[in-house]
């Protein structure tokens, strides 16, 4: 263990084969921005229990770093240079402290796998650290820290591959011995955790009664062995490297562990020890509202694989967040009708200002007065958000969405709603040449168009080509917690299909057109909207289409393969239920079913078969069996039937990847696709095979007949 001026860790590689680390240390973060083993750990934030041995092997060429990761305030010169230190200045609130973990485990084929090792933790470690440390003094001091998951995730990723040229040019170019290691790490602010990975170490999300693998396994199978390992740091210039992001839930733990554990250690046994060993932490916590000491659940997973016949190194890290020293969302009681106080947004890291508590404008009616806007109508109340119509002092019409009262108790909603209004904002600033940038202005002071006689409805349609709906900056000094959005005089997909379904081919594909270059717009700009319905898309009287809610967006580069399915079942994708990965053909599989439903009247699924598609997958023609004859009877030209059937395959790979590619081929109108068929093979490949088995079989019998 060592301290140095730019962080506080806890780093471990034993060279001694016989020696032991003990485990359950803790990290506590107080006041002076330090970490330090604690007795008494009910002021920590983070639970850890961690073990590493050498096992078999003479040296243990695992490194394993825990450390706060505070960032420090240093100037230019200072960040440039790797070694210098850097006096602690910046203000940090103890309960969003960073916390950083990595296990790294040398490949042992190399001549020095220890050194690369730990110069793999060393590296990252620094440079995370530098990266937050640029991030936390790139905002106002005066205001609570917060880190954006895109901004973190670039941090990380520059910090790994910077890791990597360290390993690999010296290999490539000045004929070193090759050094090569594996990496798992996790970086914990607040209850978002980011990880990232390469190699075949795992981590694993752990709860009461169940376990899951969070990582993915770089090998290359080899017959009944593991396999040979695909990716490491310093194995390429191009580092293959898994990053995701996701909300750490109460009552869950993380556990990184080497493949010299996991491998050795069956499936149930180990989900047995390490859900056994979370519900008495949950309990310990629970009941006497401290962390528990003693628990050496790493230690005892390690020597079990040890005893059954482990050759490798062997080390664990299994840690769980003191929900009582987080200080997660509060609720502290209301006041005044339609009013709520003591909502405590500390750990929400998608805020950007101090939003430590705020009213919700609830209850509002015809008349109300709330930041200068006054409310002319009311669009909706729902269990989860109130809509309202409201005008400021010149007239301008604008959209108001609050929480409701029933959702100030939902943690991850109130995240979702604070993150779709970053989002909203952040998407408003892209406009084409030529557009007025009304985003950029105070709602209340937006110049008058004298030639409208609709002022709410030439903001609104004067930016209209987009087709997202336009977000404007709530006055800085309110005191309510709300969205201001673009007014739009129309109705819903959702109403238009309610009157209108089934719609024409040519009418379909209108729409459709207008709602893939919406959803493109949030692709260029490496956002996935995740619940495209019809209830989300706007019709303005003009016939232009605007998609709505952005509560939940995720990033495209951010891959989070923990995130479950939003909004309407019946309108997600079946990769949702699996790991297999979300991208822009996630969306198109929504638009698909919209197009569906606007050609039929129908739904192509319900809800069991789009959950259940590893079952389906198992079918030999590997499609979800779309009904067809719906659309025959609509008289949908037979390549539009192809695209939708295609933009809706089980298979991700499979499907269309490219919006514009299945609109093309969507397109009435394009008879040279419908002269040119799709091959047989694609078409109904198992009447192809059992084709060739037909014919496979005649030979046979002509054989045996001519030799027999």
């Amino acid at each position: 263990m060592y301290q140095n001026a730019d962080e506080t860790a806890v780093h471990f590689n034993k060279g001694n084969p016989s020696s032991l680390i003990e485990s359950n240390q803790f990290v506590a973060i107080d006041e002076t921005n330090e970490s330090k083993d604690v007795d008494d750990a009910s002021t920590a934030l983070w639970w850890l229990d961690f073990f590493t041995m050498a096992g078999r092997k003479t040296e243990n060429q695992d490194s394993l770093l825990i450390t706060t990761c505070l960032p420090y305030q240093c100037s230019d010169a200072e960040t440039s240079s790797a070694n210098r230190p850097m006096p602690h200045a910046v203000s940090h609130p103890p309960s969003s402290a960073p916390l950083l973990v990595l296990m790294a485990d040398g490949v042992s084929a190399c001549q020095f796998p220890k050194q690369a090792s730990r110069l793999v933790v060393n590296t990252i470690a620094h440079k995370i650290t530098l990266g937050l440390t640029e991030l936390a003094h790139s905002q106002d001091e005066t205001l609570s820290i917060s880190f954006d998951d895109d901004q973190v995730a670039t941090i990380i990723k520059t910090a790994v591959n910077k890791a990597n040229d360290i390993l690999y040019f010296p290999q490539a170019y000045q004929r070193v011995p090759p050094l090569l290691s594996t990496l798992s790490g996790l970086l914990c602010i607040g209850d978002r955790i980011h990880l990232f990975h390469t190699g075949d170490s795992r981590i694993y999300r752990v709860g009461v009664d169940c376990l899951t693998v969070l990582s993915k396994d770089h090998r290359v199978p080899r017959g009944q062995d593991k396999g040979a390992l695909a990716a490491a740091i310093g194995a390429d210039s191009q580092l293959e490297l898994q990053q995701s992001v996701f909300t750490l839930h109460q009552n869950e733990c993380l556990a990184i562990m080497t493949d010299g554990v996991y491998e050795h250690i069956e499936s149930t046994e180990l989900q047995f020890e390490l859900c056994s060993s979370a519900t008495d932490v949950f309990q310990l916590m629970t009941t006497t509202h401290k962390l528990p000491l003693g628990l050496n659940t790493s230690q005892a997973v390690c020597e079990q694989a040890f005893t059954a016949g482990s050759h490798d190194n062997l080390s664990m890290v299994m840690l769980s967040m003191n929900t009582r020293s987080a200080h997660f969302t509060s609720i502290n009681g209301a006041k005044g009708a339609g009013h709520f106080d003591g909502i405590d947004f500390d750990n929400l890291d998608t805020v950007i200002h101090d939003v430590n508590r705020y009213q919700l404008p609830t209850g509002l009616e015809i008349g109300d007065h709330i930041d200068g806007f006054t409310v002319i109508g009311i669009i909706a109340r729902t269990a989860r958000s109130h809509v309202y119509w409201v005008q400021d002092e010149d007239n301008h019409d604008f959209v108001l969405k609050s929480p409701s009262l029933d959702s100030v108790a939902d943690g991850h909603y109130l995240r979702d709603f604070l993150k779709e209004r970053k989002i909203g904002l952040s998407l408003s600033k892209h406009r084409r040449a030529g557009e007025s940038a009304y985003n950029q202005a105070d709602p209340n002071r937006l110049p008058i168009n004298p030639t409208s006689n609709n002022i709410g409805h030439s903001v609104g349609s004067g930016l209209s080509e987009s087709g997202l709906l336009r977000y404007y900056p709530v006055p800085a000094s309110t005191t309510y917690l709300y969205h201001l959005t673009e007014y739009i005089a129309g109705e819903s997909l959702r109403d238009f299909m309610d009157r209108h379904a089934p719609c024409d081919v040519w009418q379909t594909f209108d729409l459709l057109t207008k709602i893939g270059m919406a959803v493109r717009v949030m692709h260029r700009n490496y956002l996935l909207h995740q619940d495209i319905k019809p209830e989300n898309i706007l019709l303005t009287k003009s016939g232009a289409v605007k998609l709505i809610d952005f509560g939940s967006t995720s990033s495209s580069i951010l891959k989070d393969s923990t995130r479950p399915p939003n909004g309407d079942l019946h309108y997600a994708a079946p990769e949702y239920y699996t790991d297999a990965p979300k991208g822009v053909h996630s969306d198109l599989f929504s638009i698909a079913v919209i197009g569906y439903e606007l050609l039929t009247g129908q739904l192509p699924f319900n809800t069991q078969t789009l959950m259940m598609p590893n079952q389906i997958l198992m079918m030999p023609n590997q499609i979800l069996m779309m009904p067809v004859q719906p659309l025959r009877q609509q008289n949908v030209p037979e390549a539009s039937q192809q695209a939708l059937m295609r933009a809706l395959h089980i298979n991700t790979n499979a499907r269309y990847q490219a919006i514009g590619e299945f609109l093309q081929d969507f397109n009435p109108d394009n008879k040279a696709h419908s002269r040119e068929p799709e091959p047989l093979i694609k078409r109904n490949p198992l009447l192809v095979w059992h084709g060739i088995c037909f014919i496979e079989f005649v030979i046979i019998l002509l054989l045996l007949a001519y030799f027999s």
